[in-house]
């Protein structure tokens, strides 16, 4: 009878144990997103510090003040571009992160690449503003949205595979998804050579979603297609 009570209470010590160490993996997890998030609204934030503030002189007329404020469009289009862009960026993030359970080396040290690139924005957006050299600076913003989108499908990857998942939840995010994603990453790279010939080259970045989407009602409809014909 004392044998059975002491088995009994090294299996409740073992599973509080348990208990506790899932808790703790948990808030590591949650730390890490909480942390990413404030990166991202700091990054975000300083889009805004960048934008240009026109000098208008005293009892300037209509005319002169709306020529002041045009004279920053330049500024402020690539400002929404950047915001959209971070926003798209951290909206998949918080999707691939909502059903993490725990983390490991590598994805805090992915997670951690990925970041880099959203703080590196900012400045390749006030670069992208600039005059002249529209090639160069073009090439960096580029290359900054293409390495954020691999950096996130080698998280996506890892998280599929590896053991970071609440219990009985789905793998989050699924082939189709990484397809639409490596499609938005090669217009990216595409429009980097595109660049040097026309300053059209923002057309393949606004190509890139529709293509995307594109790709995946076609990789649906073939999917539906051997299905049905498997049945």
């Amino acid at each position: 009878m004392t044998g059975q009570v002491e088995e009994s209470e090294r299996e409740d010590s073992s599973r509080e144990d348990g208990d506790v160490a899932a808790e703790v993996e948990f808030i590591s997890a949650e730390r890490l997103i909480f942390f990413s998030d404030a990166v991202v609204a700091i990054a975000m934030t300083l889009l805004a510090f960048s934008l240009p503030v026109p000098y208008i002189p005293s009892h300037a007329s209509d005319a002169v003040v709306w020529d002041k404020v045009w004279a920053g469009h330049i500024d402020y289009l690539t400002f929404l571009i950047s915001f959209v862009v971070i926003a798209n960026h951290w909206r998949l993030h918080h999707r691939l992160f909502q059903y993490v359970d725990r983390l490991d080396a590598r994805i805090i040290t992915l997670n951690l690449a990925w970041l880099l690139m959203i703080v590196i924005i900012p400045f390749a957006t006030k670069l992208i503003s600039g005059a002249g050299g529209f090639g160069p600076r073009f090439t960096v913003y580029a290359a900054i949205q293409v390495l954020t989108v691999l950096t996130f499908l080698l998280m996506s990857r890892h998280i599929r595979t590896s053991d970071l998942l609440r219990p009985q939840v789905r793998p989050t995010g699924r082939p189709d998804d990484d397809a639409g994603l490596l499609t938005v990453a090669t217009m990216f790279a595409i429009s980097i050579p595109v660049a040097f010939m026309t300053q059209w080259a923002f057309a393949l970045w606004v190509a890139s979603a529709p293509a995307a989407r594109a790709l995946r009602r076609y990789r649906d409809r073939d999917h539906d297609s051997d299905a049905e014909s498997a049945g």
